[in-house]
C-alpha cells in the first residue's frame, strides 16, 4: 500500500536538510546563500516497508536543484526543469495513492487557510490552496508577554549597534550600548547573530542580516499590541515608530506593562498568511509566472522569522526552520 506523504511537513523538512547537507558538502552553495533558500515538493510517498519515494527541488538564489528519494538513498538528479515536471505528472498518472491529496487538518486551520487565500488573491499574489497552516491552536503554546519583551528589546538594541557598523562607528556604538544592555537585562536573551555582533566576531553579513531584523522586532511589537497591522508586506517598517517603541521605555518591564498581547488565534492567523506569503516567494524562484504581487521578500522572511519565534519553543530564530 502507498501511502500520500506530500502534507507530511516534518518528513518534508528532514528531506530538505540531507539535501542541503549534500549541496553543503560538495560546496555548491555557500552559508551566505541559505538567506534564498527556496524548497518544493513534486511527489512524496511511502511504501509498505517504510521507504520513501520522491522528487523534490531546492532553490538556491534562483537555482533549482532537483533530488530523488528512492530505496532508502537520497539522490541528486541532472535533469532540467521540463524533465522534471514530466515526470511529477507520469508519477501522479501511474500512482493512485497521488490522486488522494486530502488534508489533515482542523476546522480552525481550514478557516484559517481558506481566509488568508482569499486574502491574497485580492492582492494579486499566487495562493498554495493545498498548504495547510503548520500550526495547530490545540498544540501551540505562546511564549510569554515577558520573554517577547526581552527579545524585542535585545533585539532592538543590537540592530543599532549593526546599523552603526555600516557607519564605521563599531566601537563608539557599543560604548553607548552596552551599559544599556546591561540596565535592561537583556545580554542572556541575544541569539546568535546578536552575539557575534557583540563579541566583535560578526561578518558583514551578520551586521546586514541584523539591520533587516528590524521587521522581525516590528512582527513582535504587533504580538505586543502595539502595532495595528503588518498584514502589507511590501512596505518596510516604520523605523521611526518603532525606535519611538523602544526610546520610550526604561525597562523591559516598562514594555511588558505598556503592551498587550494578541490572542494566539490572532498571531497565528498572521503567521499562517505569512506562511502564504513565504510560499509564493519560494514558488517564483521556480516558476517565473508565480504572482508575488508587491511582496518583498526580505520583509516576509523577517517578520515570519518574529511570528513563528513567538509560537514555538525554540530559543534562537535563526534556528527556525521557515520551509512553506
Amino acid at each position: 500500500m502507498e501511502i500520500n506523504q506530500i502534507h507530511n511537513r516534518e518528513l518534508k523538512e528532514n528531506l530538505a536538510n540531507a539535501a542541503l547537507g549534500v549541496l553543503m558538502q560538495n560546496n555548491l552553495v555557500t552559508q551566505e546563500e541559505l538567506s534564498g533558500l527556496g524548497y518544493s515538493v513534486g511527489y512524496l510517498f511511502s511504501l509498505d516497508n517504510g521507504q520513501i519515494e520522491g522528487l523534490f527541488q531546492i532553490t538556491v538564489s534562483g537555482k533549482a536543484f532537483p533530488f530523488a528519494a528512492q530505496k532508502g538513498k537520497l539522490m541528486m538528479l541532472n535533469i532540467d526543469q521540463n524533465m522534471y515536471e514530466q515526470t511529477v505528472a507520469y508519477m501522479k498518472e501511474n500512482h493512485p495513492c497521488l490522486a488522494d491529496d486530502s488534508l489533515p487538518e482542523t476546522e480552525l486551520q481550514k478557516a484559517r487557510r481558506e481566509k488568508n487565500n482569499a486574502y491574497i488573491r485580492e492582492q494579486e499574489i499566487a495562493a498554495a490552496d493545498k498548504l495547510i497552516s503548520f500550526w495547530k491552536d490545540e498544540e501551540v503554546a505562546l511564549k510569554t508577554k515577558e520573554e517577547i519583551c526581552k527579545r524585542a528589546m535585545a533585539c532592538f538594541f543590537v540592530i543599532q549597534i549593526a546599523c552603526d557598523i555600516g557607519n564605521g562607528a563599531y566601537d563608539e556604538s557599543m560604548e553607548y550600548f552596552e551599559p544599556i544592555i546591561e540596565k535592561f537585562g537583556v545580554a542572556d536573551a541575544m541569539n546568535s547573530k546578536e552575539e557575534s555582533i557583540l563579541d566583535g566576531t560578526y561578518s558583514m553579513q551578520d551586521a546586514i542580516d541584523m539591520d533587516w531584523a528590524y521587521e522581525a522586532y516590528w512582527a513582535l511589537c504587533w504580538c505586543l499590541g502595539l502595532v495595528d497591522d503588518i498584514s502589507d508586506a511590501s512596505e518596510v517598517c516604520d523605523c521611526e515608530k518603532a525606535i519611538d517603541i523602544a526610546k520610550s521605555c526604561n525597562s523591559v518591564d516598562d514594555l511588558v506593562r505598556k503592551s498587550n498581547l494578541r490572542s494566539k488565534e490572532e498571531i497565528l492567523d498572521m503567521l499562517d498568511l505569512y506562511l502564504r506569503y513565504n510560499w509564493a516567494i519560494n514558488d517564483a524562484k521556480v516558476n517565473p509566472e508565480t504572482s508575488t504581487g508587491d511582496l518583498d521578500a526580505s520583509i516576509v522572511i523577517e517578520r515570519r522569522r518574529g511570528l513563528e519565534w513567538v509560537v514555538s519553543d525554540i530559543e534562537d530564530w535563526y534556528d527556525l526552520e521557515m520551509q512553506a
